[in-house]
């Protein structure tokens, strides 16, 4: 065990790194003491978890294997600890699939995987690594009064008409057009501010409120995407539909009840449901879905790949749409394995004749990879966030606007050539 002091005025957090290496252990100590970092470099899992045990650190450098002992049994200590704050810095000189896929595990168990690195390593990669901003931690203690997301107080809600919804622009690859948007449930009170699904979905779903509470954000999106819906031809919302409800027989006649009473055309929905949901009970889940379809109403696969039927839902149930869900998408372009799922997902969409869209687009990078795998639809940060209703229809608006400027210059710039070519002699007698 060994100590190196930060050689900088400023402090970037304690480092602890674990590694059986000597020399490799004392280069990384001493590169991450030169950025600015207080280092304490261990040889043994037993001493990382010793010291993990007694003291606080920022960052960890593990490498995988460790004498007699593996990191991925340090992974499941620290993630046992509940040390998901701790930056982590995977180091492996196996190959570079065993090196990813151990990062996916340790994702898995809710680390944070700031870099993986293999060996030997590259000195300039690991500093880059080292400096990266480290998280913005969330406080640990909220008081349990703070946000109060009882059964009554969502029912409330309802009542008081404090859920709405908010939409997520998606753009057809192909053209660059916004064609879509994805309706997200909001709940804003005046006590605590915007609510995070996350906290009152469960509840609602427990306590009986679903059904009313998914038919309140289905009408505040399909009301509020009308316009769009009315301006643009093809345009669709899409709203996610709980599982529970996919045990109710009259889901059909309720959502065509919805869009009969805003005057919405059928076809401008599209129903988003989970695999696991949908599959939980295929009898019904089919029977609710065909009647849907027959209504003309459509059906997206959402979160496709993360659950543990995903063949058998797209051969059984009638979905008109894949989306592949976020942890395929992101980092995609620099990870092989990734685009093959992508990819054969796109394969499997053309086979049962269903759009495909990409979630959790968030580079350029990651749009030209899933537009290259042939997806047709992309959705997320890179294109847009979640926006309230006047913001998503100026957003639509400027995009295709400005596409079809593109579009109609392009035209006019083919019509020339030829005509240019024709007349060169002249111009040039």
């Amino acid at each position: 065990m060994r100590g190196f002091s930060r050689q900088t005025d400023e402090s970037l957090g304690r480092l602890l790194v674990v590694d059986d290496d000597l020399v490799q252990r004392t280069v990384i100590g001493k590169i991450a003491a030169r950025n600015g970092y207080d280092c304490l470099v261990v040889q043994s899992l037993e001493l990382a978890e010793s010291m993990l045990s007694r003291e606080v650190f920022d960052v960890m450098t593990v490498d995988l294997s460790l004498g007699g002992r593996d990191g991925i049994e340090l992974l499941r200590f620290v993630a046992e600890r509940g040390l998901h704050d701790m930056s982590i810095v995977i180091i492996s000189g196996c190959d570079g699939r065993v090196l990813k896929s151990t990062r996916r595990v340790a994702e898995g168990l809710g680390l944070s995987v700031v870099g993986a690195l293999g060996k030997p390593l590259n000195l300039d990669e690991l500093k880059d690594i080292l400096v990266l901003p480290r998280r913005q931690r969330v406080a640990a203690d909220v008081p349990s009064a703070a946000i109060d997301v009882s059964p009554e107080r969502i029912a409330a809600g309802i009542r008081q008409g404090e859920f709405a919804a908010e939409f997520q622009p998606k753009v057809e690859l192909g053209s660059g057009r916004a064609v879509g948007a994805e309706a997200l449930a909001r709940w804003r009170t005046r006590e605590f501010g915007i609510i995070s699904p996350t906290a009152f979905i469960p509840v609602a779903e427990q306590s009986g409120l679903m059904p009313e509470l998914t038919e309140v954000v289905l009408a505040s999106a399909i009301s509020q995407g009308r316009t769009l819906i009315d301006r643009y031809p093809g345009f669709t919302i899409a709203v996610n539909v709980s599982g529970l409800l996919l045990t109710d027989l009259t889901v059909p006649e309720r959502i065509e009840e919805v869009l009969r009473r805003e005057q919405v055309p059928a076809h401008a929905l599209i129903v988003e449901i989970t695999e696991t949901a949908a599959m939980a009970d295929v009898d019904l889940a089919t029977d609710i879905l065909v009647r849907l379809r027959l209504k003309n109403i459509g059906a997206a696969l959402d979160d496709f790949g993360t659950g543990y039927s995903s063949l058998a839902a797209l051969a059984k149930l009638p979905f008109s749409e894949l989306k592949i869900d976020r942890s395929f998408v992101h980092g995609c372009e620099a990870d092989e394995d990734m685009m093959k799922i992508i990819e054969a997902s796109v394969g499997l969409g053309r086979a049962f004749n269903m759009k495909v869209v990409a979630e959790g687009v968030e580079t350029a990078d990651t749009l030209a990879a899933i537009r290259r795998a042939g997806c047709d639809t992309g959705q997320g940060y890179f294109f847009s966030p979640s926006l309230r209703l006047a913001r998503a229809e100026s957003w639509v608006s400027q995009r295709n606007e400005c596409v079809s400027a593109r579009t109609t210059w392009m035209d006019q710039r083919s019509q020339m050539r030829p005509a240019l070519a024709a007349n060169l002699p002249t111009l040039l007698a």
